[in-house]
């Protein structure tokens, strides 16, 4: 993406050794573009989460904020909106990937969990997986809200059930009881769909 030079190159120097004025600027500068930018490749469904998202990219920005070479004639604004185009493509890769892996999700069998990779998914198969997903997003918020949490931290954000527990404050039985109750509830709920259904390719 072309930007135009939103911050200037000495901002950005001083801001590297430290300075809490310039750092502000930063943000404050480039704050409503990075906006913009990421609902333009979200999209509305992300709209309630845009502030947290940009937020995240600003920390990823500051923690590596010293590698960027004021010398290399590279605008600050586009090493900062390329943080924010891979930050937001892993966020729909990991969308998608629930998505196609909806079957495995909601299968009992953890040895036939398999993710696709983005590169080989066609268009045509993102357009049906978006809508498997928001059916799988409206039954989520049917089914008992600890089975939904349960299931969103194991399956979405692909946490391990010690880490789920630990921050649930159960046992790693409980997590495996809840999680399992979640997929015969959402099974339930999603009786229409083809259980045979694999829109991951071979």
């Amino acid at each position: 993406m072309e930007t135009p030079n939103i911050v200037e190159h000495d901002v950005v120097i001083r801001a590297q050794k430290g300075d809490a004025d310039a750092s502000r600027e930063i943000i404050e500068k480039l704050h409503q573009p990075m906006m913009g930018f990421i609902y333009r490749i979200l999209g509305p469904r992300y709209r309630g989460q845009m502030e947290d998202i940009a937020q995240d990219v600003f920390l990823k920005v500051f923690r590596t904020l010293e590698r960027f070479d004021t010398t290399r004639g590279v605008k600050f604004s586009t090493w900062v909106f390329t943080f924010t185009r891979n930050h937001c493509l892993d966020l729909l890769k990991k969308k998608k990937l629930s998505v196609f892996s909806m079957t495995s999700m909601l299968a009992d069998d953890e040895g036939q969990r398999t993710l696709a990779d983005e590169g080989v998914i066609s268009p045509e198969r993102i357009a049906v997986g978006s809508e498997i997903g928001e059916r799988i997003d409206a039954a989520l918020h049917v089914i008992n809200p600890e089975q939904r949490e349960v299931f969103e931290m194991r399956e979405q954000r692909g946490m391990d059930y010690r880490d789920i527990a630990k921050q649930m404050g159960v046992a790693e039985g409980t997590v495996k009881s809840r999680l399992h109750r979640a997929r015969i509830a959402l099974r339930e709920i999603l009786t229409d769909l083809n259980p045979g259904f694999d829109p991951v390719p071979a």
